[in-house]
């Protein structure tokens, strides 16, 4: 375990040592999600699960339904049998090659 030693700003802002930047891969824009646990803080670097974690919510509370595990379970479930289907029809596409390269990809972006 390494320790950094970091000063808060008046604003309430510190830097990120650049090795921890760089282990984690994190840039400007880059979100991170802070836990507190009793005296402890925690950083940790935003996932795409925390990321759909959100939207879950989101969806939820736009269907005026309370927050409940069982709701949360209920939509995760939801979810994974979507992520499901996309996996195995990307699976397909890909064994028919059915696909585009990312050079591909880019040359059209760029086009745009």
């Amino acid at each position: 375990m390494i320790e950094y030693d970091v000063t808060i700003s008046s604003k309430g802002q510190f830097v990120l040592p650049k090795e921890v930047r760089d282990k984690f891969k994190l840039s400007a824009g880059s979100k991170v999600k802070i836990i507190v646990d009793g005296e402890t803080i925690t950083l940790k670097p935003r996932t795409i699960a925390d990321e759909l974690e959100d939207l879950v919510l989101a969806d939820i509370v736009k269907n005026g339904e309370d927050i409940t595990k069982e709701i949360i379970q209920k939509y995760q479930t939801k979810l994974n049998k979507a992520f499901d289907i996309m996996i195995a029809e990307t699976e397909q596409e890909y064994s028919r090659k059915e696909y585009i390269s990312l050079a591909k990809l880019k040359q059209e972006n760029e086009n745009v």
